[in-house]
C-alpha cells in the first residue's frame, strides 16, 4: 500500500545562516519547523512503533524546497527511519519530481518536531510550479 499525504507551497522568507556547511554543499539547508509544516505519522504497530515526521514544500529566495524532520517513538522505529524515507516520493499531479527523501532530518526519539529543524532540499527547476503537492512511500521491507 502507498500512503501519501497533500501540502500546499508554502511562502516563506528564511534566514538560512544555521545551515551545516556539509549539507550546504549538497544544496541542502535547514530551517525551523513552523507552523507551515503538516504533522503525520508512519505506523509500523503497537510494539514496534511510529515515526511522526513534519514536512513542507516552501519557497526559499525563490526556489521550491522540500523540507522534512522525523522523529521514532521507539528505538526500531529510529533505526528503520532512513530505510523508509529512502522510498519516500514527492508529486505534482501524476509526476515524481523527487525521490528518496532520506535527507530529512531525524532527531532523537520521542523529540517535539516543533522544536527542530528540518533539512530542506531544492526541487529540481519548474517541478515546483504546481499548487499541490503529494508525499507518498512505496513500500518497504526491514528485517526485525
Amino acid at each position: 500500500m502507498v500512503r501519501s499525504f497533500k501540502s500546499t507551497l508554502a511562502a516563506v522568507t528564511l534566514v538560512l545562516a544555521g545551515a551545516l556547511p556539509a549539507a550546504a554543499q549538497q544544496g541542502l539547508v535547514e530551517v525551523p519547523v513552523t507552523n507551515a509544516f503538516l504533522v503525520n505519522e508512519l505506523n509500523w504497530d503497537t510494539a514496534l512503533g511510529k515515526v511522526e515526521f513534519a514536512w513542507a514544500v516552501l519557497d526559499i529566495r525563490g526556489v521550491a524546497y522540500v523540507c522534512g524532520a522525523s522523529s521514532a517513538s521507539t528505538s526500531f522505529a529510529h533505526r528503520k527511519t532512513k530505510a523508509v524515507f529512502r522510498k519516500g516520493w514527492v508529486k505534482v499531479g501524476k509526476t515524481k519530481v523527487m525521490t528518496d527523501l532520506s535527507f530529512f532530518a531525524r532527531a532523537p526519539r520521542k523529540s517535539d518536531l516543533s522544536t527542530v529543524k528540518a533539512r530542506c532540499k531544492p526541487l529540481p527547476r519548474g517541478a515546483g510550479n504546481g499548487k499541490n503537492f503529494i508525499l507518498g512511500f512505496d513500500p518497504v521491507r526491514v528485517r526485525l
